[in-house]
């Protein structure tokens, strides 16, 4: 996809939430308080906390979940009453956990707070820093539980005995700003342990395993005259996937456009993913047109072996209605032509896996946009009989995902039980978007990305039912220019043992 888009969300999202929700008042209402990390903690105005939580210009991002399943039950739930300057909301008569973006020393994330698991259910004061450590560093060690193979490094040691000893400080502080200050500190601190643990566990894992996993890489441009196909296979290994972005604006129609960079692709060793639409371009094919275009392109490459039949399919610019857009036609929503495209590749290329791509967001914009609630309610079993891969695209600058990695990762495979999960986008803070939210480092956005690609890449390999992924959205335009973001990547296989 364009980033364009992603910035255009944001925006969307600010308009549509009017600066924070209204919900009916129960009389239930969780208030919340928010400390800054500085000694014993400084409590934040309502002001200061929607600064925080809107970056550099994002939009509101609060959401009542689900505790289990991560689906949305109420956007932009948070409203200023009772106490001047203290965010609350209201428990809608069953149990939900807070979602909100939220930085940590690691940057930005999706950080879900559900109450020791059990979730919200009445009225109540609560900590945000110190509840939300607790709750991360309870999921921390539920993770660790299912890896016992995980040889833990010295880094990670430190980050967790960092991370404990907040959380006895917190718990011993006799005010909320002391739980607060070391409750955002111990946060830091699981967050880096937790990032730690998924990078340093995914490749070994996968490797033991003797998996089938994806090292992949975007081009969306294949007039390029960056000679691609070599780099991409020395970056990635045998394991190699190229996702040849099949757009409109280039080929006309025409896939014989792409008939030498297929080629290319497989005689340097890599395995293709190909996609007909992206998610830019979905919107302005009907129903018939949309499938006509698989059809084409299916037909004309019988080699490839996976097919990307939807990219970013609850994106709120694929149907419309966001974005200042008018909503297409019932009969030519996405879901719709996911069925029907699912299907043809089924019953033309049974060899060749059938992939959907999400666009992450859970709070960024309406309920019914957000992934677990758009996938329960558009992809029914038989269409799900149809897909083999269900792959996440991400955008940190837009919709942070971080913290929550592991949580969404096992969430997406509770969802999706009989099938894998992959990365199946990733990119970071591109000349075309304005940076939203920042991840790893603050103040140097290469130094981010290279780090972004070596965790992002990693961890994804930590499941039995992943295949990895991460198919960088700017490959030709940011990685041959960038020996940082090179190794980033090439690190990871070979820590597959692929090269």
């Amino acid at each position: 996809m364009t980033l364009l888009l992603l910035a255009a969300g944001v925006a969307a999202a600010v308009a549509v939430a009017g600066g924070s929700g209204t919900p009916a008042r129960s009389g239930d209402a969780v208030v919340l308080k928010f400390y800054d990390a500085a000694g014993e903690g400084a409590e934040l105005t309502g002001e200061a906390v929607k600064k925080v939580m809107h970056g550099s210009g994002g939009g509101d991002s609060d959401a009542l979940v689900d505790p289990a399943t991560l689906q949305v039950v109420t956007e932009w739930p948070l409203y200023s009453g009772g106490t001047p300057g203290r965010w609350r909301f209201d428990v809608p008569g069953r149990a939900v956990a807070f979602a909100v973006n939220w930085p940590t020393s690691r940057g930005y994330s999706t950080v879900i707070v559900d109450n020791g698991g059990t979730g919200f259910t009445g009225r109540g004061t609560v900590v945000f820093n110190h509840q939300a450590a607790l709750d991360a560093k309870r999921r921390l060690d539920a993770a660790l539980a299912v890896r016992p193979g995980y040889r833990r490094s010295a880094d990670f040691e430190r980050a967790y005995a960092t991370a404990a000893a907040e959380l006895d400080r917190a718990r011993a502080a006799s005010t909320d700003a002391g739980r607060g200050g070391h409750g955002q500190r111990a946060l830091d601190a699981v967050h880096t342990a937790t990032d730690l643990m998924l990078a340093e566990y995914g490749p070994a894992s996968a490797a033991a395993r003797g998996a089938e996993t994806w090292t992949g890489l975007t081009v969306a441009d294949v007039a390029t005259r960056v000679p691609w196909p070599g780099l991409a296979r020395w970056l990635t290994g045998s394991h190699g996937w190229v996702r040849i972005v099949f757009e409109p604006a280039r080929d006309g129609g025409d896939p014989e456009h792409y008939r030498a960079a297929v080629r290319a692709a497989r005689a340097a060793g890599l395995k293709v993913l190909g996609q007909p639409v992206d998610s830019a371009f979905a919107r302005g094919h009907s129903r018939a047109a949309y499938l006509a275009r698989v059809r084409a392109y299916v037909d004309a490459y019988p080699e490839i072996e996976a097919w990307e039949v939807a990219n970013e399919a609850n994106g709120c610019w694929v149907d419309g209605g966001c974005q200042g857009g008018r909503a297409v036609a019932a009969d030519d929503r996405i879901a719709n032509k996911i069925a029907d495209a699912a299907a043809y590749v089924r019953a033309t290329r049974p060899r060749a896996q059938v992939v959907v791509t999400l666009y992450w967001q859970l709070g960024t914009d309406a309920a019914r946009w957000s992934v677990f609630t758009w996938a329960r309610e558009n992809l029914p079993a038989a269409v799900r009989a149809d897909i083999d891969v269900v792959a996440l695209s991400v955008y940190a600058e837009d919709a942070p995902l971080g913290l929550a990695f592991d949580q969404v990762m096992t969430a997406l495979h509770a969802e999706f039980p009989g099938l894998r999960i992959a990365l199946g986008e990733l990119g970071y803070w591109s000349e075309d978007t304005t940076r939203a939210y920042w991840a790893f480092d603050p103040g140097d956005p290469a130094a981010a990305r290279r780090a972004l690609a070596a965790h992002y890449y990693a961890a994804a390999l930590g499941y039995e039912w992943s295949v990895g992924g991460g198919f960088w959205w700017y490959f030709v335009e940011e990685v041959p220019g960038d020996a940082g973001l090179q190794t980033a990547i090439r690190d990871v296989a070979g820590r597959l043992g692929t090269l």
